[in-house]
Formats: C-alpha cells, structure tokens, sequence
C-alpha cells in the first residue's frame, strides 16, 4: 500500500497524529497536509533511490534539496555537481572511503570520486577544509575539473526521474539523448507531476527547476527526506567499502567535540603518577604537560575511542601524525609494552581500577577487550599475541583503504 493510500485510509477514520514510516521514511499524518499531497506521485520518489548501481542519485537528490533548502527552485547543473563534489569531499578525502569499484589497472572508476581527487590534487586543500574551502576550490579549478563535471551531468539528472517514467526504463535511444529526454521529461510531467523538470541549455547551464507542487512537501520534511538518502548512502557505501567501521560517521568532517577521552586521560595521568611513561615514537618521557591521548589506528578508519587502541603521545607530534598509521613492526612492540604497564597498574591499585570502570562505557565497547585481553592475571606473552591478532587486521584493512604511512622527520623530532 503506497503513502496516499495510506493517508486515504487514515482520513476514512480521522486517525491523525500517526506517524506512517515507508521504506525509511518517516512521516506524521497531521503534518502532512493531505490536499497537497494528493497531487503529488509520492509512490514513485520513494523509489527513485532504489537500485542504484553507483552514488550519482544519492548525492544528486541531496544536493537538489540542500540547495532548494536554501531558498533555489531553479538550479543549474554546474551549481548541483559543485555540491556533490564538496558533499561527497570528507568520505573520500578524510577517510579514504571508495564510491564505486576499480578497474583491472586499479583505477578509480566512479566519476564523482574521480572529480574529488583531482580537486585534492590540484588544490592542495587539507582533508579537514571547510565547505567554503572546497567550493572556492571548485570555483578555482573550474577548467580542470570540467570534464569530469561534464561526465557527471550525462545521465543522472534524468535518470533519477526513472521511476515516474517505467514505460521508457528501457529505451536507452531516449535515454541516451538528453534534448529528447528532457521533452520526454516535461510531457509526461503534466500528467505525473514530476518533482523536478530540466530545462535545455548548453552543458552545465542546464537547469533544474524544482515543480511548485513539490515545494511545500520538500520544505516541511526537508529533515526526514535528507535523513532517508544519508541511510540510502551509507547502505551503498558500506557495500562498496566492506569492512569498513563506521561508515555513518564518515559523511561529515570529525567532530572532536563528540570524542570519549576523559577517562582515558585521566588513566595514563594516573599511570604516569606510578610509573615512568615514554612516549613510542620520540622515546621521550611523558609529563602531564606535554600529554595527548593518540589513536594508533587513526579514529577517522575506526570511527571510535577504544582503549586498546588509544596510547599517550607528545602533543607536539601528534599533529604530525594526525591520519596516517604508525610502522607496525617499528613501534608496535612498544604500543603494546605500554598498554601492558596500564593495565598491571590498574590491577595493582583499587584507585586506578576506579578510573578503568569509568572507561567502561565509551571506550571498553569491543567483547573480546574484556574476555580476552584485560583479564587479571594475565602474562604479558598472551597480552601482547591477543592485542596484535585483534588490532593488525584493523591496521591492515587501513593500509588497503588507502591510509598513508607516518614518517617522522627530524624537524618533528625537534
């Protein structure tokens, strides 16, 4: 039963207040102003995301809304790919997240991955630079990334549309002519109502206009709308990056605000009150001054605070190293050394056995952490073998995501 059935059947019993929830998303009765929506073709925009065999629709659809959320009902296609690339900037650029499949060369086959890293390129812009940045980088490298913004305006556009037109799914002669899409387009708009029609200009002054019928609905749930394509996203995502954790959090630039290290702050300050603490990387002793809590698998691969992979760190190296891994057989051993003093202390001292606890919530998540690496009484052999087997395959899966490899140089040193 589509939406508008739904509501019928609603109004037939003065249900409202209701929430309705289809395919993801999430609707309240009474806000949704049945009369408009009586003319709106709401079964098909439910399923112009499904069966997308690359991103394009995904992050073309949140780019139209965004912009519409911005007060545009007529955007050009050089406005909308601008956007997608600066959404699509922290997934790829941060952290190394891949929007479609390689060729047998190892290529990066996806246009819209292909137009970021270029602009990464070609730009010199940090990982970490504000959307600002990115798009007066865009505006920058206008012609460069021409081609790749051409490629990406060839088929999207319209075929989002797909699901309002199924008579022509397969009618690739259509498809494959935009003047005649786009005619296609705008007739068969005065019978679906279509959310959007493409008015015909050269290359990317193409337009899309946004229908008036549309816009009170993509206004009032423009929240829930944008929430149902980030999880079509991240599904396609995840699919495209397996083994990947948290890819939910990997839409947006890190927000530190949201880490979970005061405990484990507080920790090694107390470990450090027992014990001369070094740090691996510069072998100099560690004061509470000079202390910094460091991820030795970066968070932006692991998107979270666990203490098994969390290490105190010279906070003049630390900007350093921000997103690249450590040599594992280089400073591994050390690693490893350290997190074995940590917990002797805390085993040894009912004060430092408090501060643990406190870490239980946010950074002791991950099962075997507890059932098998801090287990009182357990030798530092077995320590060690059960950190390594758990930590190298995240490591490794890092390496193949495409993390880059941290070298200390002497300036760093100094």
């Amino acid at each position: 039963m589509g939406i508008s059935e739904k509501l019928n059947k609603l109004r037939n019993h003065a249900f409202y207040g209701i929430i309705i929830k289809y395919e993801g998303v999430v609707f309240l009765a009474q806000d949704l102003q049945i009369n408009y929506l009586n003319q709106l073709n709401t079964d098909s925009f439910i399923h112009m995301l499904d069966d997308a065999t690359e991103c394009y629709k995904f992050y073309w659809l949140d780019a139209v809304l965004g912009l519409f959320s911005c007060g545009k009902t007529e955007i050009s296609f050089d406005e909308l790919i601008n956007q997608m690339i600066v959404d699509a900037w922290y997934s790829v650029v941060e952290y190394h997240l891949h929007l479609g499949p390689k060729n047998a060369m190892g290529e990066v086959t996806n246009s819209l991955e292909r137009a970021v890293l270029l602009l990464e390129k070609s730009s010199g812009l940090s990982s970490t630079a504000s959307r600002e940045e990115i798009m007066n980088a865009i505006q920058e490298q206008e012609k460069l990334l021409k081609k790749a913004k051409t490629q990406l305006s060839r088929n999207v556009p319209y075929r989002l549309l797909s699901s309002f037109m199924p008579n022509i799914t397969g009618n690739d002669k259509i498809w494959n002519s935009p003047v005649r899409v786009i005619e296609v387009i705008h007739e068969a708009s005065k019978l679906y109502c279509f959310p959007y029609v493409i008015e015909n200009a050269k290359g990317l002054q193409k337009t899309v206009q946004i229908n008036e019928k549309w816009q009170p609905f993509f206004r009032d749930h423009y929240t829930t709308i944008h929430g149902w394509i980030e999880l079509k996203k991240v599904r396609y995502l995840q699919g495209r990056n397996p083994g990947v954790p948290g890819i939910v959090y990997k839409l947006e630039p890190e927000n530190t605000k949201l880490r979970k290290l005061r405990y484990v702050r507080e920790l090694w300050t107390s470990v450090m009150n027992l014990r001369p603490v070094y740090d691996i990387y510069s072998e100099q002793k560690m004061t509470e001054e000079n202390l910094t809590i460091d991820h030795f698998v970066p968070w932006s691969f692991v998107a979270n605070d666990e203490l098994w992979n969390l290490m105190p760190m010279e906070s003049r190296l630390n900007s350093s190293k921000n997103n690249k891994l450590p040599v594992w057989d280089k400073y591994f051993k050390a690693f490893a050394d350290n997190q074995f003093m940590m917990f002797e202390c805390v085993q040894q001292k009912e004060k430092m056995m408090e501060i643990f606890g406190k870490c239980y919530r946010d950074n002791l998540v991950a099962p075997w952490s507890l059932e098998q690496l801090y287990v009182r009484g357990c030798e530092k052999e077995t320590f060690c073998n059960v950190l390594e087997k758990n930590l190298r395959p995240i490591y490794d899966s890092a390496k193949i995501q495409g993390y880059s490899m941290w070298t200390i140089s002497k300036e760093t040193m100094r």
